[in-house]
């Protein structure tokens, strides 16, 4: 079982930067076609001030800042039990190349269901370029506990 008084943790804001290549890599693994993600010249043409990332590009941006899997070995989960169960995004304002984005993750809620055979941690995740807040999402993170056996 996973601690309680882990709800409320947050991470100390770091800044990442939204680099092109990585955004291109990212569009191909998700088989995402639209040039306007990664070619400059045609986001221009487009209107655009710049290219715009994908919307679950932010996610690929977590890593650089804490982790879904560092946040929860710090909270000594054990990772194999671990499933991604759900995330969703609010979208305020776009991310672009170029970019510096500010993250910032908090553990919002700890919580078991069928009488503790799994452990909801649900984390809350803010995404700010500037003084703008861009986007904030919700993760829920599934831990698969076998009651009476130790980990």
């Amino acid at each position: 079982m996973i601690a309680r008084d882990h709800i409320g943790f947050t991470t100390v804001p770091t800044r990442v930067h939204v680099d092109a290549w990585r955004v291109k890599l990212f569009c191909r693994a998700i088989g995402e076609t639209d040039a306007v993600h990664w070619d400059a010249e045609l986001a221009c043409a487009a209107g655009l001030p710049g290219c715009p990332v994908p919307p679950t590009f932010l996610k690929a941006l977590e890593s650089d800042h804490v982790s879904s899997a560092a946040l929860l070995t710090q909270m000594s989960a054990p990772l194999a039990k671990v499933l991604h169960a759900e995330q969703s995004f609010d979208y305020q304002h776009p991310v672009y190349v170029g970019d510096d984005v500010e993250i910032t993750r908090c553990i919002r809620d700890i919580h078991d269901k069928r009488n503790g055979e799994l452990t909801f941690v649900v984390i809350d995740t803010r995404y700010r370029v500037g003084s703008k807040d861009n986007a904030t999402s919700v993760q829920t993170i599934l831990l698969r506990n076998r009651i009476g056996e130790t980990t």
